[in-house]
């Protein structure tokens, strides 16, 4: 009879993070293996107060807006507000965060589909720059993500397919480039990825050219 192989000690500390998380009504990394969306938040050494600038950010940008009320609207009015009023007894938040386990970087999640990730970063960084405004003290960057998925070879493969459809499978020709990032993950190696992604963007369907040094 094989021995009981005892576990590491980082077995039990992970085990007790996420059992954390779970309390704070957060999300883990596990939750990011299927498709989601959201946005990546780098700090530069004090993650909460990233995080409280962040969703101060996204609250100002993605708030309940304020509606006149004209005469012969009430109607609308009231389901406007039943509507929200349903939203906040669902507990059903726009924004969550997920536990990356992660020193000065975090992950948001974009609960509402109506809010498109990349539109939302865009039209942040583009109103403070046109009003020269600074909101920000520890955050650093803001990156939107539209898909998320696995870290393996398959799963990406898959993700990128639904996600060029669009842009790369018509008749437009085009010129692109792939940039690869990875922190703690050594499942996966770069030029795989490169490869893969590159593949399906430049099948027999598209009209796109991968051009590393000038996409």
């Amino acid at each position: 009879m094989a021995e009981k192989q005892k576990r590491s000690k980082s077995h039990y500390v992970l085990t007790k993070k996420r059992q954390k998380t779970a309390a704070k009504g957060r999300l883990s990394l596990d939750d990011l293996k299927t498709s989601r969306k959201g946005i990546i938040a780098t700090a530069n050494f004090l993650d909460y107060g990233c995080r409280r600038e962040v969703f101060s950010l996204l609250d100002d940008f993605c708030g309940v807006e304020e509606k006149p009320v004209v005469e012969g609207e009430n109607n609308e009015v009231d389901d406007e507000i039943a509507k929200e009023v349903a939203v906040l007894k669902a507990g059903k938040k726009k924004f969550r965060l997920v536990d990356t386990t992660l020193n000065n970087m975090m992950f948001i999640v974009v609960n509402d589909d109506s809010i498109e990730a990349c539109q939302l970063v865009h039209k942040i960084l583009s109103t403070l720059r046109e009003k020269k405004e600074r909101k920000t003290r520890f955050a650093q960057r803001l990156l939107p993500v539209s898909h998320t998925c696995y870290a393996s070879i398959d799963d990406i493969k898959k993700t990128a397919l639904s996600m060029l459809k669009d842009q790369f499978h018509n008749e437009t020709p085009k010129t692109f480039g792939i940039f690869f990032k990875s922190r703690n993950n050594s499942s996966i190696s770069r030029d795989e990825v490169i490869i893969a992604v590159a593949s399906i963007a430049t099948d027999d369907e598209t009209f796109a050219e991968f051009n590393k040094s000038a996409p």
